[in-house]
């Protein structure tokens, strides 16, 4: 004896199929021998005929969310959901692979490469790399953040996590391996942190802000222990670190535009650095550094007092352009001019209109860089640069605790006492002229550094001292 299949749903009434009856998708109770819910439609096959395919389903939630999505693709003649054997091999883990590979073909920089590969194998991937991403929900999204929040203590690194979570939702919706109307991200908060009354999210206090006196100090110390014939064999290899301190700290570049100056990127004659490079150096390549655009791709000039410019960074460039030490100003900006015109002239030989003396390609041995390390005369790794940093940090907590640098405080840190203390502060200028020295909009700066009512609060103290 037979057993009838039983109608669960019936779809919309097509005549997809080259003037073919009229057909409709359908569901079908598990009865007989079938033992899943089915859901019978007719799709297009490789070979561009429509055919009659079937998917099954365990429970009737997922058939009806199933019989949804087959009826969405129908309408929008998009591709219907993968067979049960494609969805297996369709991971979370898999998804990583593809993020990462979009990301690559985006040409994002290797450092974000880097710290979206890093995030993925510490957090994503050993919670939840063996889900199909067709049952990707927010359970499994809240697992990770849980995961994570041992490790990760910062506001900015939650959210981070969050944000790429969030980009791989989006890739899984347009390769089609997650039905658009799921969202494993819906409910998904992060937990609530404290902050200063009128401070955004990205707000630096102030305690995080060095200090003009530890910077002074810093760079002195690193003077001293970078000296040839130093106690410190490492940092002897860096006789210039005090000066990249100093362009740090009154300047506000970031570390990879330190490293990336060039003799041609200073401007004697106008008094500031010409920032148009960043050095990166990126993991597993040996320790082969390249020079690569500045951050978001804003170039952008930076003044620096006189005494830096003429008493430390000039020797140096005389140096680097093969000039005897008692040549003059004039003769230095003569040589800085005539390699940016034997570059201009190279880039234009390539036909590349995006290519200009100052992004020509070179390789880095060929460079004038103003900041090497004489072991390998080129620019240091960020992470050898971070362990000559600490060395001369716990050399001034020892020999001038007056003026140690607080431990919390990071190099880059640098920045921020340009952009307050020294641009800001001392020198008057409108957070609008900051924000063009560091290369940030002025929304970045104002989020970073202004607090409404800080001028207040300070006024108050001051007339409350006579109480």
């Amino acid at each position: 004896m037979t057993t009838r299949n039983t109608v669960m749903l019936r779809g919309k009434e097509r005549t997809y199929g080259g003037g073919q009856r009229s057909w409709r998708s359908v569901v079908y109770h598990p009865t007989g021998r079938y033992r899943n819910f089915r859901i019978v439609f007719k799709a297009l096959d490789d070979a561009g005929e429509w055919q009659w395919q079937t998917r099954t389903a365990v429970t009737e939630d997922e058939a009806r969310l199933l019989f949804k999505q087959v009826e969405r693709a129908l309408d929008s003649f998009e591709p219907t959901p993968a067979k049960q054997r494609v969805q297996r091999a369709r991971t979370i883990r898999a998804l990583g692979e593809q993020y990462l590979a979009d990301s690559r073909a985006r040409g994002k920089e290797a450092r974000t490469l880097e710290q979206r590969e890093s995030r993925l194998n510490a957090h994503i991937l050993p919670t939840i790399g063996n889900v199909q991403v067709a049952t990707w929900r927010i359970e499994h999204s809240r697992a990770v953040l849980e995961k994570a929040s041992k490790t990760v203590r910062s506001p900015r690194g939650r959210e981070d996590l969050r944000g790429q979570l969030s980009a791989m939702r989006k890739l899984a919706h347009r390769l089609g391996w997650l039905d658009r109307s799921i969202d494993p991200l819906d409910g998904l908060e992060l937990p609530p942190g404290d902050h200063l009354h009128g401070a955004g999210s990205k707000y630096i206090a102030s305690y995080l802000r060095p200090e003009t006196r530890q910077v002074d100090a810093m760079a002195r110390a690193a003077d001293l222990l970078s000296k040839p014939g130093s106690d410190e064999p490492l940092l002897a290899r860096y006789p210039l670190l005090g000066t990249q301190i100093r362009v740090a700290g009154y300047g506000g570049l970031r570390l990879g535009e330190q490293l990336a100056l060039r003799a041609i990127d200073v401007s004697f004659e106008d008094g500031w650095l010409f920032v148009n490079g960043s050095w990166v150096t990126p993991r597993r390549q040996d320790g082969r550094g390249h020079r690569k655009a500045v951050k978001n791709r804003v170039l952008h000039e930076v003044p620096l007092p006189q005494s830096l410019l003429i008493n430390e960074l000039l020797p140096r460039v005389k140096e680097l352009l093969g000039l005897r030490e008692s040549a003059s100003l004039q003769e230095v900006i003569h040589a800085q001019q005539a390699e940016r015109d034997r570059r201009t002239e190279a880039a234009r030989e390539l036909g590349d209109p995006t290519i200009h003396w100052y992004n020509l390609p070179v390789e880095p041995a060929d460079e004038h860089w103003i900041f090497i390390d004489t072991g390998t005369d080129l620019p240091t790794r960020p992470e050898a640069f971070n362990n000559r940093w600490h060395r001369v940090r716990r050399w001034v907590e020892t020999h001038d605790p007056d003026n140690a640098w607080p431990r919390g405080v990071v190099y880059r840190n640098l920045r921020h006492h340009a952009a307050t203390s020294w641009f800001h502060h001392e020198l008057g200028e409108e957070w609008e002229t900051v924000a063009m020295y560091l290369g940030d909009t002025l929304a970045t700066v104002l989020a970073h550094y202004v607090r409404p009512g800080d001028e207040a609060r300070k006024r108050t103290v001051q007339r409350l001292a006579n109480y």
